[in-house]
């Protein structure tokens, strides 16, 4: 009869045996060294992304879904299972055990009070959009970020797409650039707009005057529709269109710029036409909502800010993105033009509980 000594021996070499035939290391050494992300809240859920570690496209991840915390117990439940190895009772708690943090809580009214504590431990924090509420949330979160050396990111996929490079050189190789229209499929105010505007400020630069808001609002959450594009309506009402006239300052002598930013229907994809003082063109970057190459930047940029803690954009266009979606909404309340210049610390988006509503009913379905 074998002694539990030699069983355990000849467990622990057939085991080593096993690793070495394989090539690759047991689990928990493949976690060892992995940043451990810690979600707030339910969007996204760009910490899953970072799931699968054994990638068919040759990116090296450094972070691990680890810890969640939402304000729904059953939601909270139902993560467990879906790649978070603990699930918390307290934000803060969270925040201490974790490395990084991805805030996708659906009112964003309350971004400051889950990043504040993350951001003054000096921990990367990167912020679903619309990236907080008010203005003067935006720019404390900015203040706190500098001040603790801790990395701060918010950003539409579309603002890191690959096709960027070439749209800048070839508006410098026809421009000046007098004006562009950049267009997202889908209507909802708070997490669209950022679509357009952010794209169009990552690829043509910044400067914006003013903005000045027409067509439809929509923000109250109905059913979804699951088609193949996937399109968020109101029951009640048809589909609608709007438009955030962006005007620019001008730049070195140049004409200002007039971007028109449309969401809602109409035909096409993500695309961002420009029209310089030599020539025009139209890019695509994705032929429908679910094209994989659309959020594939997104998990590259953000394994980069989350293990290397390098910023994707700077934080001065970061509020300026930011202040751009505020005067949009400014102007849809006041029914004129808003200077990005005029704004105050209390000017904020709009927010509805349709919204938490909604996603807390996705998540338990």
């Amino acid at each position: 009869m074998k002694t539990r000594r030699e069983f355990l021996k000849r467990s622990t070499a057939a085991g080593i045996a096993g690793i070495i035939a394989s090539g690759k290391a047991p689990a928990y050494a493949q976690d060892m060294g992995l940043l451990k992300i810690g979600q707030i809240g339910i969007g996204h859920n760009f910490a899953l992304q970072f799931r699968n570690r054994e990638r068919t496209d040759g990116l090296k991840l450094g972070c691990k879904p680890y810890g969640f915390w939402y304000d729904v117990h059953e939601i909270c439940e139902r993560f467990k299972t879906r790649g978070f190895e603990k699930v918390y009772k307290d934000p803060e708690e969270l925040i201490k055990e974790s490395d990084v943090i991805s805030i996708e809580y659906p009112d964003y009214g309350r971004t400051l009070e889950f990043a504040q504590p993350a951001l003054e431990q000096g921990k990367p924090v990167f912020v679903d959009r619309p990236f907080t509420g008010t203005i003067y949330s935006a720019e404390k979160m900015v203040e706190l970020a500098i001040a603790n050396d801790a990395p701060l990111m918010s950003a539409s996929s579309l603002e890191l797409q690959p096709e960027l490079p070439e749209i800048q050189k070839w508006a410098k190789d026809y421009g000046p650039i007098l004006s562009y229209m950049c267009y997202c499929p889908e209507p909802m105010f708070v997490w669209m707009f950022p679509h357009v505007i952010n794209f169009a400020h990552a690829a043509l630069g910044g400067g914006i005057n003013t903005a000045y808001f027409s067509g439809d609002y929509i923000i109250e959450m109905g059913n979804i529709q699951s088609e193949r594009h996937k399109k968020w309506y109101d029951p009640g009402r048809p589909l609608g269109a709007a438009v955030s006239l962006l005007t620019y300052k001008p730049r070195s002598g140049e004409p200002p710029i007039i971007g028109m930013n449309h969401i809602g229907p109409g035909p096409g994809p993500y695309n961002i036409y420009v029209y310089c003082k030599e020539d025009s063109k139209n890019f695509v970057v994705g032929e429908h909502l679910d094209a994989p190459k659309i959020f594939q930047p997104m998990l590259v940029a953000l394994n980069d800010f989350f293990v290397n803690r390098k910023l994707q954009r700077p934080y001065e266009a970061l509020l300026e993105q930011h202040r751009a979606l505020v005067a949009t909404n400014m102007s849809r309340i006041t029914g004129r033009a808003v200077k990005l210049d005029s704004l105050g610390g209390e000017d904020a988006l709009p927010y509805s509980p349709s919204i938490k509503d909604w996603l807390d009913r996705i998540y338990l379905r």
